[in-house]
């Protein structure tokens, strides 16, 4: 089938001559239903030029929450926000959090452990949490930290203990939606880049009420900086949070967006991988290799465990990558491990037994 408009195909073939589009040709290109035509042409070339880019690579991540408090940032979309939160408080003991590192890294093929606290944390809680996931995980798992607005000196430290890279971002609405400054989230990711520590971003947390062109300046500001991951988050309406009125985009959407920030950002020299929250198939057809497992506490759950409520487990995004087509998991040293249906079933077969 033919591409109907000229603007469309000039954009997608200079896509593949390595020139990535505009914020304005990404504006239009979100501007299409996600249910046409020219979507479903924007979401198969990101995913064929970050497939032939990553030789068919993806990497799981693994993210745990350490602990749940009321929290200042009132974010008005996560379980977590203070005015609204019913969660009660509770911070993972040291053995919890072993248990946790052990069931994520025991196979060898975790990419990348993620330890989550809220935006106001404890320094030497975080640290601990670092040597206990150190201790435990391989060389091939890298430590990454997503934490609250971070100075400079901070993130420094964190890196002297062995975090490779630091998950922030500043939202959609970020100071309407929050209560945090968009300055000061901006600032933090600037931080992290000066600490010398990879920087991981998403565009995020994406509802039905968000134009185009709300969405293209958010994206840009990590592309702007020099992102080694970029990524697409779907708003979850979390029952109980102040923006659960406004529904929920769909997965078909959220694949046609992570398609736009796959196209925005692949040029971007230190952009390694194209992430998706929470996992989809439509989403892995469409540029996106990274997926998340995930343990503890979750902005978007309601169970202070999410391994017992949304979240997925190794298994689960094994399977879920395989069955999308990847040929190869990636360590975080960027050795490959072949995905064969027999190495998700032995995987299988080894966590059940342990």
């Amino acid at each position: 089938m033919l591409i109907k408009s000229d603007k469309l195909k000039g954009i997608l073939e200079r896509a593949y001559e390595g020139k990535a589009p505009t914020r304005e040709e990404c504006v239009y290109l979100l501007e299409f239903e996600e249910t046409s035509m020219e979507s479903s042409m924007i979401r198969a070339v990101s995913n064929d030029i970050i497939r032939r880019n990553s030789e068919n690579s993806a990497i799981i991540l693994g993210q745990i929450g350490v602990d749940i408090t009321k929290c200042p940032g009132g974010c008005k979309f996560c379980t977590f926000g203070e005015d609204h939160t019913a969660m009660v408080e509770k911070r993972l003991t040291d053995e919890e959090l072993r248990q946790k590192v052990k069931e994520f890294v025991q196979m060898g093929d975790l990419y990348g452990l993620y330890l989550m606290m809220m935006h106001d944390y404890e320094l030497p809680v975080l640290l601990n949490a670092i040597n206990i996931s150190k201790e435990l995980s391989p060389k091939t798992t890298q430590i990454w930290v997503n934490i609250g607005d971070t100075d400079l000196d901070t993130f420094k430290e964190l890196k002297k203990a062995g975090v490779t890279g630091v998950y922030h971002v500043c939202r959609i609405n970020e100071g309407v939606d929050t209560k945090l400054k968009p300055e000061d989230r901006i600032a933090t990711m600037d931080n992290a880049l000066e600490a010398d520590l990879e920087l991981y971003t998403c565009l995020e947390p994406i509802g039905p009420e968000h134009t185009p062109q709300m969405l293209v300046d958010n994206m840009f500001i990590g592309i702007e900086r020099g992102i080694y991951q970029h990524a697409a988050m779907r708003r979850v309406a979390v029952p109980g949070s102040p923006l659960a009125k406004y529904g929920q985009i769909s997965n078909l959407r959220l694949a046609q967006i992570v398609a736009v920030v796959g196209l925005a950002s692949f040029m971007v020299p230190t952009m390694a991988y194209l992430g998706i929250h929470e996992p989809n198939e439509l989403s892995y057809a469409s540029g996106s290799n990274i997926i998340t497992a995930e343990s503890g506490c979750n902005p978007r759950d309601t169970n202070n465990d999410t391994a017992k409520g949304r979240g997925m487990d190794m298994n689960d995004c094994r399977k879920m990558l395989w069955e999308c087509g990847f040929d190869y998991l990636r360590r975080g040293d960027e050795s490959k491990i072949a995905l064969t249906k027999e190495y998700v079933d032995q995987c299988f077969t080894n966590q059940s037994e342990n």
